[in-house]
């Protein structure tokens, strides 16, 4: 043992001054190796510290409470002992909220409870009234400690104070400002700014808990303090009444999962078909930096050459010949890996701040994980190791006359390495086929195995350049004999630039197929250039304002409100529904259904609005009998067979319980037109605003209370400008009405992440063929001393080394543009295959000119790059004699 660990120290002597006598050299394989090692350490320290975990949001939960406690169910529930998040209820939540009374009662006696009450208010503002989350509490109560903290001014103390989030002084709000609460414009003065910690939103608004009354109720948050404490036995008998409690002494020591955890297998291990694919990533992250790493280490080997052959002749082994040249690969990949992982935390650690001035971000405490950078310095070391092996393999087998003589012999490759990478490849071509008809996840493996295979057969297939040689001109001869003869340091460079282009082929076909999917089967809210702004869950003065503010924005527009008959609650739903004439039995039996084919969109069953407004809302437009119908009164309903000979609609109210049941509660006769629908979409949709369309002044004839859906303005003949979109956006959001919605037709969502990909391995591409011809240039340095002793011309460098960047950049992207098509079109089908819509049917889209561009023009760029950097000078070195 003693005897090994000095033949390994003294070798780590040794690629230490090899790595400071080749400082390129040197600086390239850390780059190589630490840079993939920095990315991953920086992500993973930035998301472990944004994610905050149970214990650490524990502290801003709690306060100086013993139980945070949310009453919102009167049925038994099962909540995470760590959180006192509901996992599972019994029931939906009570009508009536518990009182502090009520949670009292039933803590055990002595408890004390405080609570805070959470919902919505308004304020004015000069658009109008806004809309904002508010918190009515107590902040100086000692059990609220650490719930809140305060970043500017004081807290609030009395009524007409209140306090402000930071995202809400990003509006405009400061500290001295006074504010009008409520429609009743309540006086009120801001005092400080505050912010809940370590949670993703902030209170906007804090106001004392006596002014609860200002609030629009949604819930209440209740702290309690009680002596000794809530063990786990109470915390279930809570859980029973409908109490979800965080209880200091649980989450401390919480039980075991199967005694909270709802049955049925819930779990929250990890998704498997995610784990998998994180390790086909991590094994193709691991491949790529062997196959950068190699072809330099292939260079260190054939300079050490001569001190090889010294260390043969002074009695040196194979094995101390291959032990040198893995120390180098475990000397640099050790460096770079430590040096990687060291700056990547500190980045990570530094990008909460910069990323949380952009988003709201959770932020918990500094957190280094210390066994993930280990793991990844060893998996860096690994690739280190498996970069060098392949050099130190051929050292060992050197001859020493010829090393000494600076002779190189032609590297013949053996027939096993190609014959087990094209069965390699068979088998992951096979796999790709079996996976395009189930997952994405037997694609991934396959094109693994497929990317192996080819990288194994690439020494083979730069020997079938050989014969090819002799037909170029001298440089090209010259750089394609070079590569045949040097295939331990040209194989894994191309190898490389094919694995990059081959997943890049493979993740462009799936993204282009994806996105024609999307534009099949893509269909429109409402015509071209008309804006729709919801209007759900606004009272009736609000949707005055909207209504108001929407017409100032979009002068010289009208405004249609589009109104739903169909309503849902505690009750059930109600809804309106058409019956085929003549027909007496219940709507199950009598329910006219329309025959289009491929299907038909709509957003309700019937709605209620103008020939205008029907208009807008029609994507491919309303057929000319329905707009005229609505116009003179009379519904329409899209298709035939629904109206009778009078000219008369018949429409049941139905309403359905909670267990689907539904019972007729009232029926309407309309008069009403029977028009075809629109055409379909290419997927064979069609899209209409509803079934059935009721004018305004047939509204009051129908069995059931209409409610108001969205206001509607534009269309293709006055189109919304965006201008006018980014006003009435800024204005209905302070409304709380969200935002204007304008059809502005379908829109590539993925073309800038392709255009980004695109990029990304254009880059790589230039890196790896970069690398290589860098390599092979210095490798050569004793021929092109030939070349200058024989008179070549002082381009003739420069011509070799566009040579092998043709050979590297170009075969390697052809090669890998070839291998990529099989797993890219195989990961189409299920891609874009589903059971439902015209979506069942998959797509098939190959980006040829992405493809060629990858393929053709970024080596091309590769070749005039290395033309113009590469120095024309031939060298002048000192010659052996034979």
């Amino acid at each position: 043992m003693g005897r090994c660990l000095t033949r390994w120290r003294l070798a780590l002597r040794i690629a230490r001054r090899d790595a400071r006598r080749a400082k390129g050299r040197t600086a390239l394989v850390l780059l190589m190796i630490g840079l993939p090692v920095l990315a991953v350490s920086a992500a993973d320290t930035f998301s472990r510290t944004v994610d905050v975990s149970a214990a650490e949001a524990r502290p801003a939960l709690l306060g100086g409470a013993d139980a945070r406690i949310t009453a919102d169910h009167r049925t038994p529930v099962r909540a995470d002992p760590s959180s006192g998040e509901i996992v599972s209820s019994e029931g939906a939540p009570g009508p009536e909220p518990w009182s502090r009374a009520e949670v009292a009662a039933a803590l055990p006696a002595g408890s004390r409870v405080v609570e805070t009450v959470h919902g919505r208010t308004r304020y004015r503002t000069d658009s109008g009234y806004a809309r904002v989350n508010a918190l009515a509490a107590d902040p100086g109560d000692p059990l609220l400690s650490g719930t809140l903290e305060l970043v500017e001014g004081r807290l609030p103390g009395r009524a007409g104070e209140v306090a402000i989030s930071p995202q809400l002084a990003e509006r405009g709000l400061a500290v001295g400002q006074e504010l009008a609460l409520t429609r009743d414009d309540v006086p009120a003065r801001i005092v400080g700014v505050v912010r809940q910690p370590r949670q993703f939103t902030g209170v906007l608004l804090l106001v004392p808990a006596e002014r609860a009354d200002l609030l629009v109720r949604t819930g209440a948050t209740f702290y309690a303090d009680v002596p000794g404490g809530l063990d786990w036995p109470a915390v279930q008998d809570l859980n029973r009444q409908g109490l979800a409690v965080l209880s200091r002494e649980v989450a401390e020591a919480p039980p075991p999962a199967a005694a909270w955890q709802p049955s049925g297998g819930w779990s929250t291990g990890p998704d498997a078909a995610g784990v998998a694919v994180l390790a086909l990533i991590g094994v193709s992250i691991v491949l790529e930096v062997v196959l950068l790493a190699g072809p330099a280490f292939a260079v260190g080997a054939r300079r050490q050459r001569r001190d090889l052959a010294l260390l043969a002749v002074g009695g040196g082994a194979p094995a101390d010949l291959r032990r040198v040249v893995l120390a180098s690969g475990l000397f640099l990949g050790g460096v770079a890996a430590l040096l990687g992982a060291a700056l990547g935390a500190g980045l990570g650690v530094l990008l909460v701040p910069v990323v949380g001035a952009f988003v709201e971000l959770a932020a918990g405490p500094v957190e280094v994980p210390v066994p993930d950078l280990l793991g990844l310095v060893a998996v860096a070391v690994l690739a280190g190791l498996l970069a060098a092996a392949v050099p130190a393999s051929q050292a060992s087998r050197s001859s020493v006359v010829d090393a000494l003589a600076g002779r190189r012999r032609q590297v013949r490759t053996s027939w096993r390495s190609p014959v087990l990478g094209l069965l390699l490849a068979a088998a992951g071509l096979a796999l790709v086929a079996l996976g395009a008809r189930g997952t994405e996840l037997g694609i991934a493996g396959g094109a693994v195995l497929l990317v192996l295979g080819v990288v194994a057969a690439i020494p083979w297939l730069l020997g079938l350049l050989a014969p090819l040689a002799r037909r170029l001109p001298t440089p090209g001869r010259i750089a394609v004999r070079d590569a045949v003869r040097n295939r331990g340091r040209t194989a894994p460079a191309l190898a490389a630039v094919m694995a990059t282009v081959a997943g890049i082929t493979a993740l462009l076909i799936g993204s282009a197929s994806d996105s024609a999917q999307a534009r099949r089967d893509y269909q429109p809210a409402s015509a071209a250039g008309a804006g729709t702004a919801y209007l759900g869950g606004l009272d009736a003065q609000s949707r005055v304002d909207v209504a108001a503010a929407l017409r100032a924005q979009v002068p010289g527009r009208d405004v249609h409100l589009v109104q739903v008959a169909e309503s849902g609650g505690p009750g059930g739903w109600r809804e309106l529904v058409p019956l085929a004439p003549g027909c007496a039995g219940p709507p199950v039996d009598c329910g006219w259904h329309p025959d289009a084919a491929g299907g038909t969109s709509m957003s309700g069953h019937v709605l209620v609005v103008d020939a205008a407004g029907a208009r807008a809302l029609t994507p491919r437009g309303l057929p000319a009998p329905a707009s005229r119908a609505l116009a003179e009164g009379s519904a329409v309903i899209f298709g035939s067979g629904a109206v009778d000979e009078a000219g008369e609609l018949r429409l049941a109210a139905v309403a359905y319980d909670d267990r689907g049941d539904g019972r007729v509660t009232g029926t309407t006769t309309l008069p009403a037109v029977e028009s075809p629908p629109p055409p379909p979409n290419e997927g064979g949709l069609t899209r209409v605003p509803a079934l059935v369309l009721v004018p305004p002044a047939l509204a009051d004839r129908l069995p059931v209370e209409v409610t108001p859906l969205e206001l509607v303005t534009g269309g293709p003949d006055d189109p919304v400008t965006p201008e006018q979109e980014a006003r009435a956006d800024r204005l209905l959001s302070a409304l709380g009405a969200g935002e204007l919605r304008v059809e502005r037709g379908w829109s590539d969502a993925l073309a800038l992440p392709r255009l980004v990909l695109l990029v990304l391995g254009a880059v790589l591409v230039l890196v790896a063929t970069g690398t290589a011809t860098g390599l092979a240039l210095t490798d050569a340095r004793p021929d092109f001393a030939t070349l200058a002793a024989l008179g070549a011309a002082p381009r003739m460098r420069r011509l070799i080394a566009m040579g092998s960047a043709t050979v590297v950049g170009g075969g390697g992207a052809l090669l890998g543009v070839l291998v990529g098509l099989a797993p890219g079109i195989a990961v189409a089908y299920p891609l874009t295959s589903n059971d439902y819509g015209a979506g069942a049917n998959p797509v098939v889209d190959v980006p040829w000119s992405l493809l060629a561009g990858i393929a053709v023009a970024v080596p091309l760029l590769a070749v005039l790059v290395t033309g113009l950097v590469v120095r024309s000078r031939l060298p002048l070195t000192r010659r052996l004699a034979a």
